[in-house]
């Protein structure tokens, strides 16, 4: 053989397939500036400061859902013998998720977050994704090794925009893991090894790839209503707790009156904005989300009250005055 003749290249390593194939997904995923108009989207805005704290706490009450999905998986393939190894107690992200929310939104903080509907379905491709030890490692890897390495980044800003000291940002921050350099290396070897067979392997990174596609769906969500909610999240959270707590039959009546569900059995609010009120309604046993639009757009807490006594008035006495 010539001198100057390589050798022919071995297999690629299942780590580095799997990075390759998803490196353009991964480029296209910030949701930034839109060549038309040039506006900056949520990951731009948060670097250069420019992103509310409100919207911030919208966004890490999305990744709630996500991780709920992903960590309910763990647990099931926690001793699976192919997704066992990739199952971390250091990684796992929802009670740091839990702490920022309740430090971000008050104790209340469970009541003013709901899935937006590309949440919601990020979070039910998980859920049925991770029904096998291939679907958890492509959602696992995708999300942890992301936070281990541009999350890293968002801890920073978050914690230079808003000031936090550990609660707010400590989504990002991993106790147990001293070098994520060294863990991620750890992290792909594994990949490299995992007794999976070539087709499963592929699926896999499809999977990688259909992650990478929601999780931009959710944040092109989030990015298309930056700035467009004029109340704090921890007051919509003490609001909702307080309609779903203390005045749950009203919120009823609301939803069957303004709601147009006279058939609800129960519901919530979860959220509102400046346009309207958010409820989710259950009729027959499985619930729908409504809204019911203000009188006239409000941006005062001390205006929701009054307009929620309108709704549930008018409410009330459409429902008296069916036969």
């Amino acid at each position: 053989m010539p001198a100057d003749t390589a050798a022919p290249a071995g297999p690629l390593p299942f780590s580095t397939r799997i990075r390759e194939a998803s490196w353009s997904r991964h480029q296209g995923l910030d949701p930034s500036a839109d060549e038309a108009d040039g506006v900056p989207g949520l990951f731009d805005r948060l670097f250069d400061g420019s992103l509310s704290l409100g919207d911030y706490t919208r966004w890490h009450a999305q990744q709630y859902f996500v991780y709920a999905a992903i960590e309910a998986a763990a647990e099931r393939h926690e001793g699976d013998p192919v997704a066992g190894p990739f199952v971390f107690a250091e990684l796992a992200r929802l009670d740091a998720i839990e702490a920022d929310l309740a430090f971000l939104m008050g104790p209340k903080w469970r009541s003013g977050v709901e899935p937006l509907p590309a949440t919601a379905a990020y979070a039910a491709r998980v859920e049925e994704a991770a029904a096998t030890p291939g679907g958890y490692i492509a959602h696992a890897y995708t999300r942890y090794l992301g936070d281990l390495s541009g999350g890293q980044a968002f801890g920073k800003a978050a914690r230079r925009n808003y000031g936090f000291e550990g609660l707010g940002a400590g989504f990002y921050v991993f106790e147990g893991i001293a070098s994520p350099k060294a863990f991620k290396e750890e992290y792909r070897s594994r990949l490299d090894a995992v007794d999976l067979p070539e087709d499963e392997r592929e699926r896999v990174i499809e999977e990688v790839l259909l992650a990478y596609d929601h999780n931009g769906a959710m944040l092109a969500e989030l990015g298309a209503n930056l700035g467009a909610n004029p109340f704090d999240p921890k007051v919509i959270a003490q609001i909702c707790h307080h309609m779903n707590t203390d005045h749950a039959a009203d919120t009823l009546v609301i939803c069957r009156g303004a709601g147009g569900l006279p058939a609800a059995e129960s519901a919530r609010m979860t959220g509102f904005d400046g346009e309207g009120a958010d409820f989710a309604a259950a009729v027959d046993g499985a619930e729908s989300p409504l809204r019911v639009p203000w009188a006239a757009p409000l941006t005062e807490r001390a205006e929701v009250r009054p307009e929620i006594v309108r709704i549930f008035t008018e409410s009330k006495a459409l429902l008296d005055a069916r036969p």
